[in-house]
């Protein structure tokens, strides 16, 4: 069968399945539309959730926001957070759970949940208000926008992985080829989304519209950056210069803050392993690698611009980002199947990483 007609005709015609759409966040937005919500409601809604209100609870009791008491409350969390801060938690939250369901393309939605979280965060730091500003939201509203305006990425996943339930052997191209057809779609498959959930304006018209020039430039910009994150281990004020939106200030903010990104990421995700910084040193030739409820080891076969080739004992199911240890290094990678091998790319690098990375490099080399 022609896979991409089929496709393509499906989602045009609206014949696609569509994630069940979050009560909570579309209760939650229409709430905070009105000004005269509240918490007490706000508190009823979350509470309703039980994913929700663990992730609310954890970052309102993270180390950037800690108080002197902990948070037991939602009422506590959202003076803590802030009801908009609640909110885009929440969709992240919900997000999550689409994104990692199993699948055959559970890789590439994986990474469009990353890229997700990545624009997120990017879109929230370029909404802060200042001379560099970017956004033309608030930053919590921002986040959200940043969040869901590619979601049609994870729908469109969704209907190839329908189609090959139906058809096993039109599985045939590789994860780019996929990929390449998924990003072709997924504005599309993210109209049928819009249209299925009922979005709330600005959210509706980012998913729909942020291809067409003009109010949604911004998210351009947003692109540009998540680009560079997933294609550079550490990303540097003159790599980010590139981008005609960011003048100099925000390129060197940025690139300080863009190794936040982990933490970031674990609030949603409590997965994701901490940095264990007093542990001991493993051997030369060892990788040991943990996803934060596994761990595999393996031997390292090559490492180069591309990042680790290694053999392990034991395939990763994860492909978000995972925790490595090798000789004195310790970074968080991204996972790539590179035939009967793995590949850790380097991901959200410090500098103070990006450096004792390549003298490791060069070591090897003089070694070798």
């Amino acid at each position: 069968m022609d896979v991409e007609a089929a496709i393509r005709e499906r989602v045009r015609e609206r014949r696609i399945r569509v994630p069940p759409a979050p009560s909570a966040c579309l209760q939650l937005a229409n709430l905070l539309s009105h000004d005269d919500w509240s918490v007490t409601e706000l508190d009823r809604i979350v509470r309703a959730d039980p994913a929700i209100t663990a992730v609310v609870l954890r970052a309102a009791n993270g180390v950037g926001v800690r108080g002197r008491e902990p948070i037991t409350t939602i009422p506590g969390a959202v003076s803590r957070l802030g009801a908009r801060g609640v909110l885009k938690l929440a969709w992240a939250s919900a997000a999550a759970h689409t994104a990692t369901a199993t699948g055959p393309l559970l890789s590439l939605r994986q990474r469009a949940w990353r890229e997700a979280l990545v624009a997120a965060h990017v879109a929230q730091w370029l909404a802060k208000p200042g001379p560099g500003r970017v956004a033309p939201f608030d930053p919590e509203t921002a986040y959200v926008v940043g969040m869901l305006h590619d979601i049609g990425r994870i729908v469109a996943c969704s209907a190839l992985e329908d189609l090959f339930a139906q058809h096993p052997e039109a599985d045939t191209r590789t994860a780019a080829g996929w990929w390449a057809l998924i990003e072709d779609l997924h504005q599309a498959a993210g109209g049928a989304l819009v249209e299925a959930w009922q979005l709330p304006h600005p959210l509706a018209a980012a998913v729909a519209f942020h291809h067409q020039l003009g109010a949604w430039d911004w998210l351009q910009t947003v692109n540009e950056v998540v680009a560079q994150v997933e294609g550079t281990p550490h990303v540097t004020p003159d790599t980010l210069g590139s981008i005609a939106a960011l003048d100099t200030a925000t390129c060197l903010d940025l690139a300080r803050r863009l190794p936040e990104l982990v933490d970031a990421i674990r609030l949603v995700d409590p997965a994701l392993p901490q940095v264990d910084a007093n542990a001991s040193p493993w051997e030369l030739d060892a990788v040991h690698v943990s996803t934060g409820d596994e761990t595999t080891s393996g031997a390292l076969i090559s490492a180069d611009d591309a990042g680790l080739l290694v053999s392990l004992t034991e395939p990763l199911k994860t492909r978000l980002v995972v925790f490595v240890r090798v000789a004195q290094l310790q970074f968080h990678a991204q996972v790539e199947v590179a035939g009967e091998y793995t590949r850790l790319k380097p991901w959200a690098l410090d500098a103070a990483q990006a450096q004792a990375m390549l003298e490791w490099r060069a070591s090897l080399r003089r070694a070798a």
